[in-house]
This record gives C-alpha cells, structure tokens and sequence, in this order.
C-alpha cells in the first residue's frame, strides 16, 4: 500500500474492490486500500494527513474547490495551479459518486457547514500564526506589505467577531488548508475596504482597483439557505 498521487486519471480507481475505500488529503492527495477496516478514519503517511471519504468529508472538500475557483477568478490563484486541482478533485468526485451515491453526495452538500467541520491534521504540525501586532508572517511566502494591512484592521476584526486565525493563518498544506486566512490572498498594490462580519472587502490596485471579498466561512452567509432535515 503506498501513496498515489491524486493527480492520477480518474480510471486509476476503476476496477477498485467495493470493500476497498479512497482515503483523501486536505490537498488532494489520494491513498487508495482494499483494508479500510484495518484503519481508523484518519491516516499519516510521512508528513500528509487523509481521511476516509465519506459524504461529509467530500462536501467539505467541494466548498474548498468552490473558495478555490473565486480566487483563481479573481487572480489570487495561479491558473495552472487552479487545473491541477480540479482534475484531482473530479478524479475524488466521480470516485464518491460511484461508490458513496449521488443522493448521499447532495444531501452532505445541502447540510454540511464548512466552518464547523474539522478535516485531518498532520499530527507533526508545527503551524504557527503570527501575531496580530505588527510582527513578521510565519512564512516567507506572505508579503510584509499584507501584515501591515491586516494589523491595519485586525481590532475592528476581531471585535466583530472574526477569529485570529481566519485574518492570520498562513497554512502549510496547500489551497485546502482551512487555517489560511485572509494574509495569503493580499498582493503588494492591494488595500483593505470594508469590514463587516460576514466579510472584508479586498480592493485591488489602481487603475482598475478591482474589488473582490474575503467571506468569514464561520458565519453564515445571506445567500446561504439550511434545510431542516428534520422536516418531511
């Protein structure tokens, strides 16, 4: 059993024994047994974390390829990067389709809420968020000119109700990784509009200033409809 690259075809699962399971990182990344039953729900390989698809666990990992696809419109995600993910995550969809069930695969969609799910962590992590009081990212990815601005606003933030990690979080694993906050989509030129709870406003630099919004996934949103599963 070894790791196999979630960039594969999808018809590298073909075939797989109905007793066998896909078992999915934050990433993408895909581990593929025929012993599932020997293992607990969440499995390390090396430094990456997978967990066994289920429904849930897919709608989770569809509303990342969602946030995926708004920043790869508004320039925040490089296009090839963007491709990559796709062509794994339709490898992992139709995989679930096939095995977990359409109607199973909607139903999560409809009720799972992304920022009250908890996807799998390396137990080796050694994230750490920066300060929000003017010290330096903890990555040399993250521009200092996105710090500034985030301490800019950070207390109004946080006194809204936004979580420090949410504005803060660098991330380690990729664009899945549900701690990469608000600093990783800020580009040097970029400036920070309005501040609500539900979301803050990015504007771009001049002459287009184009404006786009970094939506707090721990709120919920006013397009955002529950169904009371409950009800017949």
């Amino acid at each position: 059993m070894s790791a196999q690259s979630a960039v594969a075809p999808t018809s590298s699962f073909a075939g797989t024994s109905a007793q066998g399971h896909l078992f999915v990182s934050t990433a993408l990344d895909t581990w593929f047994t025929e012993h599932a039953a020997a293992f607990a729900r969440d499995v390390q390989i090396n430094d990456i974390a997978y967990r066994r698809l289920d429904p849930e666990y897919y709608a989770w990992l569809r509303s990342r390829m969602m946030l995926a696809k708004k920043a790869a419109t508004a320039g925040h995600l490089d296009a090839t990067a963007f491709g990559a993910l796709r062509v794994r995550f339709n490898a992992v969809h139709e995989w679930a389709v096939e095995h977990l069930g359409e109607d199973e695969l909607l139903a999560a969609v409809r009720t799972v809420r992304a920022g009250d799910y908890s996807p799998p962590v390396p137990d080796d992590d050694d994230l750490r968020v920066p300060s929000p009081c003017g010290r330096k990212s903890g990555s040399d990815r993250i521009p200092p000119e996105a710090v500034a601005m985030l301490d800019a606003i950070s207390e109004r933030a946080l006194s809204l109700g936004w979580q420090h990690e949410r504005l803060y979080g660098v991330g380690i694993h990729g664009i899945f990784d549900p701690r990469r906050g608000l600093v990783c989509f800020l580009k040097p030129g970029d400036r920070i509009g309005e501040v609500t709870l539900q979301a803050i406003e990015i504007i771009g630099p001049p002459p287009n200033e184009v404006r786009q919004r970094f939506y707090n996934p721990d709120v919920d949103q006013p397009w955002i409809k529950r169904i009371d599963v409950e009800k017949k």
